[in-house]
């Protein structure tokens, strides 16, 4: 994806940070759980769309023109994020807070192997001889 002067979207694997975000928007990536926070402020659950497609989420969000304090605007926006390949995405979460703050998030799935812990394997004794060829 390249990155024009201006776009804040560039991929997660291109940031050197688990954390990053700019004003109205977040994304966090910790060992048990992906996280997005998005200031959607201005659209109702209603003029929201979130789906997963591939290794994506997308968000959409658009309203038709209304009024407010300037004159009549209309809004519209589509944000991208990839997701991380351990994310379970078969509990994936969203949710609109009351102050407009989209939150999408889920788990990370646990491989039971963490490259920090060592791992005894024990040996079991077999009662009979190995077919493997003797030296």
């Amino acid at each position: 994806v390249p990155v024009r002067p201006g776009d804040s979207h560039r991929p997660l694997k291109a940031l050197p940070h688990l954390v990053y975000g700019r004003r109205g928007r977040q994304v966090r990536s910790d060992r048990d759980k992906f996280v997005i926070f998005l200031d959607v402020k201005h659209f109702s659950p209603e003029d929201l769309t979130v789906k997963v497609q591939d290794d994506f989420v997308e968000i959409h969000g658009k309203h038709n023109e209304r009024q407010d304090d300037h004159g009549y605007i209309s809004r519209e926006f589509h944000r991208r994020y990839r997701l991380p390949s351990n994310v379970d995405q078969s509990a994936l979460s969203c949710s609109l807070s009351a102050d407009g703050m989209l939150t999408f998030s889920g788990p990370k799935i646990q491989t039971g192997l963490d490259a920090t812990h060592e791992r005894a394997i024990p040996v079991a004794r077999e009662e009979k001889p190995s077919s493997a060829p003797s030296s």
